[in-house]
C-alpha cells in the first residue's frame, strides 16, 4: 500500500513538490515578519495602501512558491535523501537552513510520494467543498429571489454610476439571505434581504448598496481568487492563513473608506452596521457581504471612529518574536557542516575521501571476488 502511494507521482515529480511544500514553511517565515512590519508601520495609513501592501506581499511570495517548484521540476535530484545514495546538497535547491533539521527532515523527503499523496488528498477535500459553495452560492440567486421596486433600480444606477463602475448590476430581494451581499463577478447580482428597505433609513440602504458596490467596483474577486488558491494549495502553513486574513479585513476597511467618502456621514453607516449585527449568519465563501462575525464588525466601528488601523495583538507579537528567534537561532548557532553530513551520508570513494570502514569492506570483497573469477589470478 506504501509503494503504491509513493508512485502516485513519478520520483522526481513527488520529491519537487514535496521540496517545495516544505521550502513554503521558511519562506513562510519570513513572510510573517514581512506581514508584521507592515501591520506595525501602517497604522496612520489608509487602508487603500494597507491592502496594497498585503496583496503585494501575497503575491509575492506565490511567485516564490511557483519559482521553487519549477525550480525543483527542472533541477531534479535522484534519490534525494535517500540514505544509500550519494546527495548532492548544491544541486538541491534545498537549503541548508533545512538541513539543520537532520534526519527529521531526511525521513520527510525519503516518503516524499506518501506526503505529497496526503497533501493532495486534503487538497481535493477542500475543493470539492469550495466546489459545492460555489453551487449553494449560484442557488441563490435562483431560489426565494424577487425584484425590487423601479425606486431603488434607479437609485442603483445612479450609485453605479457615481463610483464609475461599466458592469451592469442587478439588484434582487431575497427570501433566503439575512444580509446583503454580492454575488457573480462578469455579471454581479446584489442580495437584499426581504423587508430590507421598508425597515431601514433611506441613507442607510444607500450606504449598504455603496459598500456592495465598492466591492464590485474594485474588482476584488481577482485578489480572492488568488487567495482562495494559495489557502488551499498552502492549508498548513499558518503565515499564508494569517496574511489572508488580514487582506480579507482590510478590503472590507476598504470599501468602509469608499461608502464614507461618497456619504460623508459615518453615523448612518455605523448605525447600518449595528443593525446587522443582531443576524448571526456566515455569507458564502465567494460571495461579499456586509456582515460578518461581531467582533470584525466592532473592529470595523471602531476603526472608522478613531481613524486608527489596528495593529498587532498580544499572540502576534508573541508569534513573531518565537518566529524571529527561531530563525535567528538557526542561521547563527546551526552547525551547517555537521548537519549537511548527516544527510548526506555516504561518501564517494576516493583516496582523498575515504568511505566509513563498512562501505570500504563491502568495496575490498567485492574486488576480490571478481578477481577469483579471472584465471590466472591469485586471490
Amino acid at each position: 500500500m506504501e509503494q503504491r502511494i509513493q508512485h502516485l507521482f513519478p520520483p522526481h515529480v513527488s520529491q519537487a513538490i514535496c521540496h517545495a511544500l516544505v521550502h513554503s514553511l521558511w519562506q513562510g517565515m519570513l513572510l510573517a515578519m514581512l506581514t508584521g512590519i507592515i501591520v506595525l508601520f501602517t497604522k496612520k495609513a489608509s487602508a487603500a495602501i494597507r491592502y496594497q501592501l498585503l496583496t503585494g506581499t501575497l503575491l509575492l511570495f506565490t511567485i516564490a512558491f511557483i519559482y521553487t517548484l519549477a525550480f525543483e521540476l527542472l533541477n531534479p535530484v535522484e534519490n534525494d535523501f535517500n540514505i544509500n545514495a550519494p546527495v548532492n546538497i548544491k544541486a538541491s535547491a534545498l537549503t541548508d537552513f533545512w538541513s539543520y533539521l537532520g534526519f527529521g527532515m531526511k525521513y520527510v523527503h525519503e516518503r516524499a510520494g506518501i506526503v505529497v499523496a496526503i497533501w493532495l488528498l486534503v487538497v481535493m477535500l477542500q475543493s470539492a467543498r469550495v466546489l459545492f459553495g460555489l453551487y449553494i452560492t449560484k442557488r441563490l440567486k435562483q431560489v426565494k429571489i424577487n425584484p425590487l421596486p423601479a425606486f431603488w433600480n434607479q437609485k442603483l444606477k445612479e450609485l453605479t454610476s457615481s463610483l464609475k463602475i461599466k458592469q451592469a448590476v442587478t439588484l434582487l430581494e431575497s427570501g433566503v439571505t439575512k444580509i446583503p451581499l454580492v454575488i457573480g463577478y462578469l455579471k454581479p447580482v446584489i442580495l437584499i434581504p426581504v423587508g430590507l428597505v421598508n425597515s431601514m433609513e433611506q441613507p442607510e440602504v444607500e450606504a449598504i448598496l455603496l459598500h456592495e458596490l465598492a466591492h464590485i467596483g474594485r474588482n476584488d474577486y481577482l485578489v480572492n481568487l488568488l487567495q482562495s488558491i494559495m489557502e488551499r494549495l498552502l492549508f498548513f502553513n499558518p503565515a499564508v492563513l494569517w496574511l489572508s486574513h488580514l487582506i480579507k479585513t482590510e478590503r472590507e476597511n476598504c470599501c468602509d473608506d469608499i461608502v464614507l467618502a461618497q456619504t460623508g456621514n459615518k453615523i448612518n453607516y455605523i448605525q447600518a452596521l449595528v443593525h446587522f449585527q443582531e443576524y448571526n449568519f456566515n455569507p458564502p465563501q465567494h460571495a461579499f457581504a456586509l456582515g460578518g462575525k461581531g467582533t470584525a464588525i466592532i473592529a470595523r466601528m471602531e476603526r472608522m471612529i478613531s481613524n486608527r488601523n489596528r495593529g498587532l495583538n498580544y499572540l502576534e507579537i508573541v508569534c513573531l518574536t518565537i518566529l524571529l528567534a527561531f530563525g535567528v537561532l538557526f542561521i547563527t548557532a546551526g552547525p551547517i557542516d555537521n548537519i549537511s553530513s548527516l544527510v548526506n551520508t555516504k561518501q564517494i570513494v576516493s583516496p582523498q575521501n575515504p568511505t566509513n570502514a563498512l562501505e570500504a569492506k563491502k568495496q575490498a570483497e567485492k574486488a576480490a571476488a571478481e578477481r577469483t573469477r579471472k584465471p590466472g589470478t591469485s586471490p
